[in-house]
C-alpha cells in the first residue's frame, strides 16, 4: 500500500511546549550493553517506506553517501519538504544506533508519529525505540533539553561513556538551527567525544544572518550544507502552495510624528550651531591631527572617522581645509563626503564619548553638549545617535497606525474569500491589560499587541462572529463556535468536563477558554486549532511564539505578520505556517502580508525605501539602527518568491515587489491590495517563473555589486595603445628624416629606437587586448572578478581544481538594473565563501590585511583604485600573493600592499577615506535566486 503522507495534520503547541524531559539521577542511569540487546539491524531491517519518494527526496538519498567524507551529513529542506521521514530513511540507511535530538516534545514525537505507519506497522518495543536518554535503544528520541539537563547534573560524561560501550553511533540534529546559542556545548562535547559518530543535522532555517563567529560555530558541528530544498521546488511539486508576500505601508500615529519633528528639529538646530561655532571650528583648525597629521599616523589610524568627520565639518562652513590631512587621506576637497547625519554623529559621538581624550573640548562645553544631546533624545547607551535609535525603532515598529492597516487587510480579504478564509494574525506581545473591562467602556489602545488588534478587529466587526485570540495564557473564542462542540471533541478525544467557559462583560459575543484541574495547554491549542480548520474560527490573533513554529493548520491562507521579528529563522518559520498545501483546498494561494510604518517627513517614501537597509558607512549595525521598512527588507533576505510586474525571476529581497516610489502610500498599498486579491494571477506567475528552472535547479546565492573595476583594463589598454601609437609615429618620423641627407645617421639611429619600442609594446598591447576583450562590458569584468577570485581559492587549497574548473560563472540584470553574480556548479560552502569573497573586493574596504592598489594616469588624470584582498585568501603572504598574480593577469596592473606596516596603514586610511568619498559609495547586495 502506498501512503501521501502529506496531509497528515500535526497540532504541535510549538515553542511554549519546549519544557525538559523526566531526568533519572545518575544510580538510576540504566544502559544495557550491546551484546544484550537484540541485533542493532534488525529494527532497521523491517524497516520500509511504504510511500513514494518525492524526486528531490530521492535526489537527496541517492546523493547522501557522496556527502558523508566528514561523517557529517547537513539537509536544509523548506517547510513541507518532509525532513522528518527523510532522516528515518537516512537513519536506516546508516543502520547505527541512533540518537535523534529535537527541540521540543512535540518534534520529538513526531519521529514516532511519522515511524509508524509510514516505515513499521506498528510501534516497535522498548528495546527498539526510546525516549528516555537514560535507557537508549535502536532509536533514542529526546529533546535538546533533556542532554543539557544531564549536563547540569554533572552526568554527561556517564551517558557519552555508555553510548562508546554500545559501539557506532548516528546522532541526528533536528532543528539544527537552534545549536547557535542554546545547548550547543554538550552538543559539541558528545560529538567530540563519541568514538564512531555520523551526524546527520536538518534543518529548514539555516542561521544565515548569524555573526561569522556563530556560523563557523554552527558549522563545525553540522558540517558545510551538503544538500538543499529550496521552496520553489517545493512549490513547483505540488508540496507548498503558490504565495506572495505583500508590504501594507502606514504613517506613524500623530504623537509619534511630533516626536519625530521635535527630534528632527533639534538635530537642525544643533547643525546649525555647530557651523556658527567659531570657538569650536578654530579649535579644531588648531587641532594636533589637522595641523601635522603625519606626525599623528597610529592615533589617526584607530579612529580615521574622527578627522574625516571634523573635516566635513570644516568643509560645511566654506572654511579652506588643510591640505595635510587631505594628502594624509588622499582626497580632494572636492571629494570629501557631503555633511550628513552619519558624520555629525561621528563628529559628536567622538567629542562626548569615544574619542573624548583625543579630542578634548573642555569638561564644561562637553557635559553642556552631553546634556543638549540627551534632553533631545540623541544619546543612547552611551552613544550619540541621531539616526534612528531603538526607541524610535520601537515607536514605529509598534505603531498603531499598523491596525488599520491590519483592518484594512482583513477586510479586503473576508471581501474577496468569504467563508473560505482562514486568516491568522501574529504579534510579539500579548497586552493583556488593553482588554475593556466592560462593552461600555471606550477603547484607546496604548501598544500594538494580541489584545489591541482582537479588539479592534471585533469592534470594527470584520467577521466578528469567526473571530478568536490564542496565547498561552488567554484564550478567547466566539460563541457560535462551541455550539455543537461535542462531535469535535470526540474527535479529539477530549471531554468538554477537560474545559472551562466564562462570560466576557467586554465581548458579548465571545467567550474565554481555560483549562480545568489538571488539563493541558496542549489539548486547548489542538482544539482552537481544530475550530479554525473547520470555519468556525476564520480569523485567529495570537503570538509568534505560540503559533510561528511547530503548529500547523494547513487551511491557512492569510497571514498577517504584526511581529518585529527580522531573523532569518523565525522569519521563515512564521511564513511556513502559511504556505503548507491543503488537501481540502487544493487550488490554496496564500498572501503573508508585511508591516512597516514608515516617516514620510523624515524624507519621504523614495528615499525611505533607497535606504532600507541603512547600516551606516562603516558596516555596523548596529551603529545605524535599522527602520521599519529596514527590518521588513532584512526579514525579505530570508526567503525567495516571484515578482510582481514582467520580471519572471524567482529571488529573495524587497525589489521583487517593485514598490514604487513615486506613489503616495496610500496609491502604493491600492496598488499592492489589488494583486493581492487576484489569486488565480499568483499563481499563473509562479507556474510561469517555475517554467524557467531546470530539473535540478536550486536556490542559489547572487552578490549584485554597484561597482566594477572595468576601468583597469580600458585604462591598460589606453595606455598600450598611446604606447604603440608614440613609438610607430616616431618610426614614420624617422623614415622621412631619411630622406634629408645630413640627417640620415639620426635618422637611422631613430628608426632603430622607435622600431624596438614598437616591439617592445606589442606583448603589452596583446596582453591590454586580451583584458579588454574580457573586460570590456560590465558582465564580462564582473565575470573576470569572479573567475579571479576561483582560481585563486584553487591554488591556495580552499577549494578543489576539479570544483574551480567545474563551475559556471553567470552574469545577468537583476530586478532592480544591478548586474548579480552567480555561481553554479560548486558547493553551497563555497558559493558562500565565493560570495563572501566578492563582497570583499566589491565593497566599502574594511580592514584586510592585504589591498591591491592600483595607480593609473592618463594624460593629466590620475586616479587610485583599492581593492581588498579577501580574508579567505588573505591571510598569508604566499596566498595573497598568488591572488595578486592572478588578479593582473584577467583584471588589471595593481601593485599587492601589506596593510600592518606602516606605510600599508597609511594606504588602508586612504583606501577607506575613498570608500566614502562623496559620489563614490560602493556596495555589494547579497541575495538569493532560484536557478
Amino acid at each position: 500500500m502506498l501512503i501521501d503522507y502529506r496531509g497528515v495534520v500535526s497540532f504541535a503547541t510549538g515553542c511554549e511546549r519546549m519544557v525538559v524531559d523526566h531526568v533519572r539521577h545518575s544510580r538510576s542511569l540504566r544502559f544495557v550493553p550491546a551484546a544484550n540487546r537484540p541485533s542493532q539491524a534488525r529494527m532497521f531491517e523491517r524497516m520500509q517506506f511504504s510511500g513514494v519518494w518525492r524526486d528531490y527526496q530521492a535526489h537527496v538519498l541517492e546523493e547522501m553517501e557522496n556527502h558523508l567524507g566528514d561523517q557529517r551529513l547537513h539537509v536544509v529542506a523548506a517547510p513541507g519538504a518532509g525532513k522528518t521521514v527523510l532522516g528515518l530513511e537516512i537513519v536506516r540507511r546508516l543502520g547505527r544506533p541512533a540518537l535523534v535530538f529535537a527541540p521540543s516534545l512535540a518534534i520529538r514525537d513526531q519521529w514516532a508519529q511519522r515511524l509508524v505507519p509510514l516505515f513499521l506497522p506498528e510501534m516497535p518495543g522498548e528495546e527498539e525505540i526510546s525516549r528516555s536518554l537514560s535507557d537508549p535503544a535502536m532509536m533514542t528520541l529526546a529533546t535538546y533539553q533533556s542532554l543539557d539537563s544531564f549536563r547540569r547534573a554533572d552526568e554527561l560524561t556517564q551517558i557519552i561513556a555508555a553510548l562508546n560501550g554500545r559501539g557506532p553511533v548516528t546522532l541526528v540534529l533536528d532543528e539544527a538551527h537552534h545549536l547557535r546559542k542554546a545547548w550547543w556545548d554538550c552538543l559539541d562535547r558528545l560529538a567530540n567525544e563519541l568514538e564512531d559518530v555520523r551526524i546527520v543535522a536538518l534543518t529548514a532555517t539555516p542561521p544565515y544572518d548569524a555573526s561569522l563567529a556563530e556560523w563557523n560555530r554552527y558549522e563545525r558541528l553540522c558540517g558545510p550544507i551538503d544538500l538543499e530544498i529550496g521552496i520553489p521546488e517545493l512549490v513547483r511539486n505540488g508540496d507548498l502552495c503558490p504565495h506572495q508576500d505583500h508590504v501594507i505601508l502606514s504613517e506613524p500615529t500623530e504623537e509619534a510624528l511630533a516626536l519625530l519633528d521635535r527630534r528632527r528639529r533639534a538635530i537642525a538646530k544643533l547643525q546649525e550651531d555647530l557651523r556658527a561655532d567659531t570657538d569650536l571650528l578654530d579649535w579644531l583648525e588648531t587641532h594636533p591631527w589637522l595641523v601635522a597629521p603625519q606626525d599623528h599616523i597610529e592615533p589617526i589610524l584607530d579612529a580615521p572617522e574622527m578627522l574625516s568627520a571634523a573635516l566635513v565639518l570644516i568643509g560645511s562652513t566654506g572654511r579652506e581645509l588643510p591640505r595635510g590631512p587631505l594628502d594624509l587621506l588622499g582626497v580632494r576637497p572636492r571629494d570629501l563626503p557631503l555633511p550628513s547625519l552619519f558624520w555629525l554623529e561621528r563628529l559628536l559621538d567622538g567629542l562626548v564619548f569615544r574619542h573624548k581624550a583625543v579630542f578634548d573640548i573642555g569638561a564644561e562645553r562637553r557635559e553642556a553638549l552631553q546634556n543638549r544631546l540627551h534632553r533631545h533624545g540623541l544619546i543612547e547607551g552611551e552613544r550619540v545617535r541621531l539616526r534612528h535609535t531603538r526607541s524610535v525603532f520601537r515607536l514605529l515598529a509598534s505603531s498603531l497606525g499598523k491596525i488599520d492597516s491590519i483592518r484594512a487587510i482583513a477586510a479586503a480579504e473576508q471581501a474577496a474569500l468569504g467563508e473560505a478564509l482562514r486568516m491568522v494574525v501574529l504579534s510579539d506581545h500579548i497586552r493583556a491589560g488593553e482588554l475593556p473591562r466592560c462593552a461600555s467602556d471606550p477603547f484607546k489602545p496604548a501598544k500594538l499587541g494580541v489584545v489591541t488588534i482582537y479588539e479592534s478587529l471585533r469592534r470594527a466587526g470584520v467577521d466578528a462572529d469567526h473571530l478568536a485570540m490564542l496565547t498561552g495564557s488567554l484564550v478567547i473564542v466566539p460563541r457560535s463556535a462551541m455550539q455543537g462542540i461535542e462531535p469535535v471533541l470526540a474527535e479529539l478525544g477530549l471531554p468538554r468536563a477537560a474545559f472551562r467557559e466564562e462570560k466576557m462583560a467586554a465581548c458579548p459575543d465571545h467567550l474565554k477558554l481555560s483549562l480545568a484541574a489538571g488539563g493541558s495547554g496542549a489539548d486547548l491549542t489542538r482544539l482552537v486549532t481544530a475550530l479554525f480548520m473547520r470555519g468556525a474560527i476564520r480569523i485567529l490573533v495570537g503570538t509568534q511564539s505560540l503559533l510561528g513554529q511547530g503548529w500547523d493548520a494547513p487551511a491557512l491562507n492569510s497571514l498577517i505578520l504584526a511581529s518585529n521579528t527580522a531573523s532569518f529563522v523565525l522569519s521563515n518559520q512564521m511564513r511556513g505556517r502559511a504556505i503548507r498545501i491543503d488537501p481540502q483546498a487544493p487550488e490554496k494561494v496564500a498572501n503573508i502580508w508585511h508591516l512597516a510604518s514608515i516617516d514620510i517627513e523624515g524624507g519621504g517614501f523614495a528615499e525611505a525605501l533607497a535606504t532600507s537597509l541603512d547600516w551606516g558607512g562603516l558596516g555596523d549595525a548596529g551603529d545605524a539602527g535599522i527602520t521599519d521598512i529596514g527590518l521588513v527588507a532584512r526579514r525579505f533576505r530570508a526567503f525567495e518568491g516571484i515578482a510582481n510586474g514582467d520580471c519572471d525571476l524567482i529571488e529573495s529581497g524587497l525589489g521583487r515587489l517593485a514598490l514604487d516610489p513615486g506613489l503616495t502610500l496610500d496609491d502604493q498599498n491600492t496598488v499592492t491590495m489589488a494583486r493581492a486579491q487576484d489569486r488565480p494571477a499568483i499563481a499563473a506567475k509562479w507556474r510561469q517563473s517555475l517554467g524557467l528552472g531546470q530539473q535540478r535547479s536550486q536556490v542559489r546565492e547572487a552578490a549584485a555589486p554597484t561597482y566594477a573595476p572595468r576601468a583597469l583594463s580600458l585604462r591598460d589598454t589606453l595606455g598600450s595603445l598611446v604606447w604603440t601609437a608614440g613609438a610607430s609615429a616616431g618610426l614614420a618620423g624617422a623614415s622621412e628624416l631619411r630622406a634629408v641627407a645630413s640627417l640620415e645617421g639620426v635618422a637611422v639611429l631613430g628608426m632603430a629606437i622607435a622600431g624596438a619600442a614598437t616591439v617592445a609594446s606589442l606583448p603589452g598591447l596583446f596582453k591590454a587586448a586580451r583584458l579588454a576583450w574580457r573586460n570590456g562590458s560590465l558582465e564580462g569584468s564582473l565575470h573576470q572578478v569572479a573567475r579571479a577570485v576561483l582560481v585563486s581559492l584553487a591554488a591556495t587549497g580552499k577549494i578543489s581544481h576539479d570544483e574551480a574548473a567545474q563551475a559556471d560563472v553567470e552574469v545577468r540584470a537583476g530586478m532592480d538594473g544591478r548586474r548579480d553574480i552567480i555561481v553554479t556548479g560548486v558547493s553551497r560552502a563555497t558559493e558562500r565563501m565565493l560570495m563572501e569573497a566578492i563582497s570583499e573586493i566589491l565593497g566599502p574596504v574594511q580592514n584586510p590585511r592585504y589591498l591591491l592598489v592600483r595607480h593609473s594616469r592618463l594624460g593629466v588624470l590620475g586616479r587610485v583604485d583599492y581593492h581588498a584582498v579577501p580574508s579567505a585568501i588573505g591571510g598569508r603572504k604566499e596566498d595573497a600573493e598568488i591572488f595578486a598574480r592572478v588578479w593582473r593577469k584577467r583584471v588589471g596592473a595593481s601593485e599587492l600592499v601589506f596593510t600592518r606596516s606602516r606605510e600599508g596603514r597609511q594606504t588602508l586610511l586612504k583606501a577607506r577615506m575613498q570608500s566614502f568619498a562623496a559620489g563614490f559609495q560602493r556596495s555589494v547586495d547579497r541575495r538569493s535566486a532560484w536557478l
